[in-house]
């Protein structure tokens, strides 16, 4: 009798586990029904205003190819025909421009208004056919056209730069953020979801590659805020042993003090005063970060952007390898759930990996040796060095912070609330919240609880009749 009791609480443990198990499928299959995959949609495009002996190069912009381009000689209107109804479109450009996205109902929608090189447009209804304007001199890649349903993961959907950066992490060149850096991004990013502004010091507009391989590595590693990409230095060969002297010390401290007021950082990561190899424009990158932290705060210096962005408390300023109050960030030990679990250092080669046009020159990200991307020293302060041992970049960081010096006290400054952490920064406290219990495990563990419940009674009953007949 007792076996038999048994066998009958095993028999609906596994029944209650099927059921619990069955809706969970049908729900899951469910939604894979409910959000198809989107379907690419096939173009074709006819155009004005283009002579015969370029017509041959429009093909490439269809290609899905990214190296190669049309480069349009005069302004230029096309008009595009999909092959099935489509709900989103792609558009990628080898410069930053102003263009311009006709659809059918006579909605204009301008392009390029936040310097997009990849960008996105979500179509409130379905179209077979859209027009674009683009400039003189722009230089168009690709059109995609997608029908409604679940987008390709390499779909950029960018978001406007930060308003107010809980990091702000600068590179002198496209791949320098994952080499000298390690896994910063994928870490403070793309696994705690913090406010990461991105500025590289110098531009790649004289190569058709970087800038796609610059915007694919950092949607990969988890930024969802456009990297500041500046046309004020173009990176040349010369600026390796004589940075300064090609951009101009005076015009890298404007710009720096610049970005400091403009993106308000509590957090700034930068560059080895020593260049990492001695490259003289990483040098510079550091040095002039390092004054431009003396003087920022003061609005008679550089006063336009001052009056502008307003001038925030900077709390804290790391530099790679800086000898001084030092911290070993273990980036190949914290591993990343939103990456699968692999670390973040993995990720950051994997980040690194998308600068195809630089594997000839040897760059890698390592966490050991003289160039150890896990290493930085904090070069400035303002809530006191690290003292807990954490190694980590945001110890004794304030989220609450708020304006410190109004450039101008007569006149009201416009800044953004600092308490909205909804629509601002991700304090540590919301990155650390336990994500809920499905529902289905609470179902599963209540009748797993009751069928226990059940076998034990019947277990006691069938004891009490044994004794009795005992």
């Amino acid at each position: 009798m007792k076996k038999k009791i048994l066998k009958a609480a095993f028999l609906l443990m596994i029944a209650a586990c099927a059921a619990c198990a069955f809706p969970m499928a049908v729900s899951a299959s469910s939604a894979d029904n409910a959000n198809p995959e989107a379907e690419r949609a096939s173009l074709r495009y006819s155009y004005e205003n283009i002579p015969n002996e370029e017509t041959g190069r429009l093909k490439f912009i269809t290609d899905g190819d990214k190296e190669t381009f049309y480069k349009a000689a005069r302004d230029i209107h096309l008009k595009f025909t999909a092959s099935v109804p489509v709900k989103s479109l792609y558009f990628m450009f080898e410069k930053p421009c102003k263009w311009k996205l006709t659809l059918p109902d006579g909605t204009v929608k301008q392009g390029g208004e936040n310097e997009f090189m990849h960008e996105y447009f979500s179509l409130e209804s379905e179209v077979t056919e859209f027009e674009i304007d683009i400039p003189q001199d722009s230089w168009l890649t690709d059109v995609f056209a997608f029908s409604d349903g679940a987008l390709p993961d390499w779909v950029q959907i960018w978001q406007p730069p930060c308003e107010r950066a809980d990091l702000l992490v600068l590179p002198t060149h496209a791949d320098d953020e994952y080499a000298w850096f390690g896994g910063a991004l994928p870490y403070y990013a793309g696994e705690l979801g913090y406010n990461v502004q991105v500025v590289y010091l110098t531009n790649h507009f004289n190569n058709t590659i970087r800038n796609h391989e610059l915007l694919n590595a950092l949607w990969y590693v988890g930024v969802r805020n456009y990297p500041l990409i500046t046309d004020r230095f173009l990176d040349t060969m010369d600026t390796r042993e004589d940075a300064e002297s090609v951009f101009g010390r005076e015009n890298v401290l404007e710009f720096q003090v610049e970005i400091l007021r403009r993106f308000a950082p509590r957090v700034i990561l930068a560059h080895d005063i020593n260049g990492e190899y001695g490259h003289a424009a990483h040098i510079l990158n550091a040095s002039t970060l390092l004054d431009a932290l003396e003087i920022y705060e003061n609005p008679e210096i550089y006063p336009e952007s001052a009056k502008k962005y307003g001038i925030y408390k900077i709390q804290k300023c790391y530099l790679h390898l800086w000898p001084k109050n030092t911290i070993v960030v273990p980036w190949g030990t914290m591993f990343l759930s939103k990456f699968g679990g692999k670390s973040s250092l993995k990720v950051a080669i994997k980040g690194l990996a998308f600068h195809k046009s630089q594997e000839q020159y040897g760059i890698v990200a390592r966490d050991w040796g003289k160039k150890d991307c896990r290493k930085f020293g904090l070069a400035y302060t303002t809530v006191g060095p690290d003292t807990n041992g954490l190694n980590d970049l945001f110890e004794h960081v304030d989220f609450n912070d708020s304006i410190e010096i109004p450039p101008e006290p007569s006149e009201p400054v416009s800044v953004v609330s600092q308490t909205d952490v909804s629509s601002q920064s991700i304090t540590p406290e919301n990155v650390k919240k336990q994500p809920r219990i499905p529902v289905w495990v609470i179902i599963l563990a209540v009748i797993l609880v009751l069928v226990n419940a059940t076998a034990l009674i019947f277990a006691g009953s069938l004891k009490k009749q044994d004794v009795k007949q005992g």
